[in-house]
Formats: structure tokens, C-alpha cells, sequence
């Protein structure tokens, strides 16, 4: 038998390095129906995220369709340096748990690659990641920049490059990778600090994380180099924080920093590393995650006003927008006047956007609005806003009810109109009523009043009295 050992080429590091990077995320969220789970089946019966097996739709290995503001996209060169990893992060297929074959590049293959590719028309820009290598977060954001800037000056590339940064590099690589990169990022992972001391405990927030994000303001607000900002990372539900937690840090990411965007990614269990028994994180969930975002970024909702979206575990309601749920906790603000709503108003609608409140307020100058086919013309979504505006012509039904709990009842009522509910109440008040056989007792513990055979009688004092209705709906 002749053994052959061969070097892989440059395509071959391309094929496995461009689908390793596949875990930074790019574009903005599928469609809940969209999402995939990207698990593989195992000899065991169970379901893992396995190392290069993520299939996207795009036209060759290493071209990636990132979505841009406006809904174009763009063909960028994604790719990792290097997959070889030092790190201990429990949740990533590229850490030292994961026992696979790796591949590296070096700085003028790399450089060389993405310039043929460049020339050809093939891509418009570069996403470059990496996994830590043996010598260092400092050394690999070394040779990561000393690639970025061979493309920069010896193949004279002057467009879009996205440089991450490793976390815990010095402070002096950073300036040089601000200096050639259009964006950087630092993986930020999880919101919190005993979150990251779970999933990553080689890994240090302040030092490593939060101060290189703090040097990129610093140097951006300078205007030193070619980074005109920021971004960050987070692997949603590995470290069980709750949705609460992430506002939180968001709020400082995007209000002391400035950062560009925050992406979410939902964590996915990958075989041989410690947290492979975790289960997987919910799509719908960073579904969720991205409309908080936008109610934060783009619509400018305060953190007491998202805090009405959730539950008492911090968590946001998987099937339900979180605009509607903010609405349906303040009904007194509904419905909204489309003729006379001021811009913030608009914004708080459900249904309608930054876009189509503009839209809606250029329009109602000239014309009064009247009908949902020029609104949806505008880009509002009817079945989200139908029930919480008003204009000549259309006012939403009264709320209903699809489960009370009356005089006793325990089985679920569907469509009980809130008149229905008074009447029936006022008449169970007013009426005698049949007289239960048997005796009463005053009993002092009212909730052993269920056994009594009065118990719902008129007068009773362990019988139910229904004060309050929740809107868990509204009818459309």
C-alpha cells in the first residue's frame, strides 16, 4: 500500500474555511417560516450542528449574498483565516473540544485569493474571521491585518472589508486593524459576564471584549483610520439569559458605542463539546430577538416601553410581534386617528413602520386617508394594524375575550363579547337562582368553599365574581 499525502490547495482551504465562517452572521433574519435548523442526525438518534455542514444558496464556496440597507445585497469574500482554535468555548464547532482536520491560510495566499476573485467580478468585498491560534488573540488579528493591508496596497483594493477582531487583543493591533478595515467586530457572545464565564471561560469581558469595543469608538469618533463602525455577535440561549439581559446590553452597545448592528444567532448544540446535551435554541426566538432590536435601533422605543413586551421571566412571547404585545398593553393610546397621529404615535402602531409613517404623514398633507388599499400602497400591513387605527370609513370591533373563567366555569370560552359578559353578569347578581340542596357553613378558608354544595349560589361567599377582563385579542 503507497500512502499520498498531499497539501490541500487554495480552493481546498476555501471550500472548508468559507463554511466554517458561516457561524458570523451577515444578513438580516429569514421569515420565521425560512428558518432552518441546521442540525445533522447522528448514529445515536440525536441531533447535532456538525462542523462544515451548513448549506447556503450561494453561487461558489467563499461568496456569501450579504443583505444591505434598502434590501440589496452584496457579494463579499467570507472567510476564517484559520480554523485552528486554542479557545474553550463550549458552544462553537471551531474550539479545541471538536477533534477534526484544520486548515490555515498564509497572509499572501489569502491576499492573493480574494484579488483574482476581486478581478473577476466576483465579489464586491471581504468578511475575514478566524479562530485564536496557539500563539495568541494578539498574533492571529496580526496576521489577519497584515492580509487585509497586502490587499489594500499591493492589489491596490480600496472597497468593503469587514476585520474581526479576536477578543483580548492589545490595544496597538487594534489601531491597525482600524487603520484598514471599513467595519470591525468583536464577538460579544452574551450579554453578560457570568453568561460568558459559562460558555467561554478562557474569555474575559471587560479586558477582552468590552475594552477593544471602547478603543474602535475611541478611534472611530477620531476618524483615524477607514473603520466607520462597529459591530457585534451573540449566541442566543446557551447561557440561558433572558431576553431582558440582552436589552440591556444593547442599550449600551448602541447608545455608548454606536454600534452599526448587533446579530443574534441561536445557539445549536455541536457534537463532542460540553454543552452537546444543551438544547437547541428556538429559530422563532431570534426571530423576536431582531424585532426588539428594531424597536430599540430604528423606532427609538424606550427600555420601559419594551419592558411591557415581557413576560415575568424576562423573556419576549414567541408567538407574538412584540410591537402588538407593547400595543395590547395599552389600550388606552388605541386606536390611533391615521388623519391625526403624530410621527411617534405612528411609530407605535403595529402594522406601520419608519417608511410608511413618513409616507403616511406626506400624504395625509394633500389627502385625507380613507381606505387600506392606499395604506398598504404605503407599506402598512393590515392584518397587524386593522384593529388599531381609525379613519373615515373603518373602526375596529370592540375586544373579545377567548377564555374567561365565570361563576365556576373552567372550560375555555371562545368569541364572549365584553356586553354579553355585563349582561350576564348583572343577571347572576339580580336573579335568586335555584337553591342548592344541602347546608351552608361560613367557611373561613374560601378556598375550601369549592366542596360546598352552595358553593356558587348568590351570596355565597366563596362564589366567583369576575371584576376584571384581560384582552388577550382582538378581533379583526
Amino acid at each position: 500500500m503507497v500512502v499520498i499525502s498531499t497539501e490541500p490547495d487554495r480552493f481546498d482551504k476555501l471550500k472548508a474555511l468559507s463554511t466554517m465562517a458561516g457561524d458570523d452572521v451577515l444578513g438580516r433574519p429569514p421569515a420565521v417560516s425560512q428558518f432552518r435548523r441546521d442540525l445533522t442526525p447522528s448514529n445515536d438518534g440525536r441531533t447535532y450542528r456538525a462542523p462544515y455542514s451548513r448549506k447556503e444558496k450561494n453561487p461558489m464556496p467563499g461568496i456569501y449574498k450579504a443583505s444591505m440597507p434598502g434590501g440589496k445585497t452584496i457579494s463579499l469574500m467570507r472567510t476564517m483565516f484559520t480554523d485552528f482554535c486554542m479557545m474553550d468555548c463550549h458552544f462553537c464547532p471551531n474550539s479545541h473540544w471538536v477533534p477534526r482536520r484544520r486548515f490555515a491560510y498564509k497572509v499572501d495566499e489569502l491576499a492573493k485569493t480574494f484579488a483574482e476573485m476581486a478581478e473577476r467580478n466576483m465579489v464586491s468585498g471581504l468578511f475575514l474571521s478566524s479562530g485564536i491560534m496557539g500563539s495568541g488573540a494578539s498574533r492571529t488579528t496580526q496576521k489577519m491585518v497584515e492580509t487585509v493591508e497586502a490587499i489594500r496596497k499591493r492589489h491596490k483594493f480600496t472597497g468593503y472589508i469587514h476585520l474581526k477582531v479576536m477578543p483580548g487583543t492589545e490595544q496597538n493591533i487594534v489601531e491597525a486593524a482600524h487603520r484598514l478595515g471599513t467595519r470591525l467586530s468583536v464577538n460579544i457572545e452574551t450579554p453578560t459576564d457570568p453568561g460568558l464565564q459559562q460558555l467561554s471561560p478562557m474569555k474575559d469581558m471587560n479586558r477582552g471584549i468590552l475594552a477593544p469595543m471602547s478603543w474602535i469608538d475611541r478611534l472611530t469618533k477620531a476618524r483615524t483610520g477607514e473603520t466607520v463602525g462597529q459591530a457585534t455577535q451573540m449566541i442566543v440561549g446557551a447561557a440561558e439569559e433572558s431576553d431582558a439581559d440582552i436589552l440591556g446590553r444593547i442599550t449600551q452597545l448602541y447608545g455608548d458605542w454606536k454600534l452599526k448592528r448587533v446579530y443574534y444567532v441561536p445557539f445549536r448544540p455541536v457534537r463532542y463539546t460540553p454543552m452537546e446535551e444543551h438544547a437547541p435554541t428556538p429559530s422563532e426566538r431570534e426571530y423576536r430577538l431582531y424585532q426588539m432590536d428594531w424597536l430599540k435601533r430604528v423606532y427609538r422605543f424606550d427600555n420601559s416601553e419594551i419592558g411591557l413586551a415581557f413576560d415575568t421571566k424576562g423573556l419576549l412571547d414567541l408567538d407574538q410581534d412584540p410591537k402588538v404585545v407593547i400595543a395590547l398593553e395599552n389600550p388606552g393610546h388605541f386606536p390611533v386617528d391615521i388623519n391625526t397621529a403624530d410621527l411617534p404615535t405612528l411609530l407605535r402602531t403595529p402594522g406601520v413602520g419608519p417608511i410608511s409613517a413618513d409616507r403616511i404623514m406626506q400624504h395625509r398633507r394633500r389627502f385625507t386617508i380613507s381606505n387600506w388599499r392606499d395604506l398598504q400602497t404605503m407599506g402598512v400591513v393590515p392584518k397587524k394594524a386593522r384593529g388599531f387605527v381609525v379613519m373615515p370609513g373603518h373602526r375596529p370591533e370592540p375586544a373579545r375575550q377567548l377564555r374567561l373563567e365565570l361563576l365556576g366555569h373552567t372550560e375555555p370560552r371562545s368569541s364572549v363579547d365584553l356586553v354579553d359578559v355585563k349582561r350576564e353578569l348583572t343577571a347572576s347578581r339580580s336573579s335568586p337562582g335555584p337553591t342548592p340542596t344541602g347546608e351552608h357553613s361560613d367557611c373561613a378558608d374560601r378556598a375550601s368553599c369549592a366542596g360546598c354544595p352552595m358553593f356558587g349560589a348568590p351570596g355565597h361567599p366563596g362564589s366567583v365574581a369576575v371584576n376584571q377582563v384581560t384582552r388577550e385579542t382582538v378581533s379583526v
